[in-house]
């Protein structure tokens, strides 16, 4: 029989390893640091925006419910901005594309204004007039579509081109494609009374004159609350001269 003890002794004691090993193992460690240290740090790139598909792509997509995915479309891209690890400035994305894009959110779900509503409040807002003129241009593109439900849009767009640009003349022609509802009585009075205050702004006190004599000579203001308005309007015109 064998004895325990002999078994044991039997069995190989651990041994050191070299010293050169031990001096290969710790060079080796200090090279992986080294290197590790030369590398940049790992950063976040953002992704522009692309264009959009084409209306057949957007159709299939769609699988028949243009409305749902017209609104995830604008919930995707409302977070453009938003990137992993990234938040971009309004300023640094394709303002073109993004006017592109809302065409195609609006021509999907023609009834909604929230395209309309964050060209305008989110995306024309910024300190930067030459994006703003690209959102509220493409306002003033959608206007005539449907121009009996967007023409609120189109007349703060010509609000945010007198404030926001300094340029009436664009609020003007905005205001221009309104003037036939406005004498039709068909928009409310406030849109009046910004044509009026922009041809005051410009010196075009004749034609605001003209403007209201017509609209009271035709008899197309019936309500004496806005006669009473627009014989104001002439009243200041006057105290001006």
């Amino acid at each position: 029989m064998f004895c325990i003890g002999k078994i044991y002794k039997a069995t190989p004691s651990p041994r050191t390893p070299p010293a050169w090993v031990t001096l290969f193992l710790a060079l080796g460690l200090a090279g992986q640091l080294f290197w590790g240290s030369l590398r940049p740090s790992p950063s976040a790139k953002a992704e522009e925006l692309s264009p959009p598909p084409s209306p057949g792509v957007l159709q299939l997509a769609a699988l028949g419910d243009h409305v749902v995915f017209a609104r995830i479309l604008m919930l995707w891209l409302q977070n453009v901005d938003n990137q992993p690890g990234l938040s971009i400035p309004f300023r640094h994305l394709d303002y073109d594309k993004m006017a592109q894009w809302l065409e195609v959110v609006l021509a999907m779900d023609p009834k909604s204004d929230y395209p309309l509503f964050a060209a305008l409040h989110v995306y024309a807002g910024i300190p930067d007039p030459q994006r703003t003129r690209i959102m509220l241009d493409f306002i003033h593109r959608q206007f005539p579509l449907h121009p009996e439900q967007r023409w609120r849009w189109l007349a703060l767009a010509a609000v945010s081109a007198r404030h926001r640009l300094n340029d009436p003349q664009l609020a003007l022609r905005y205001l221009d494609e309104l003037l036939p509802q406005v004498q039709q009585g068909r928009l409310p009075q406030w849109v009046l009374g910004i044509r009026l205050s922009l041809l005051q702004a410009t010196g075009q006190l004749e034609s605001a004159r003209q403007l209201i004599g017509g609209l009271l000579y035709h008899q197309e203001i019936r309500s004496p609350t806005e006669i009473q308005y627009l014989s104001e309007w002439l009243e200041k015109l006057a105290q001006e001269e």
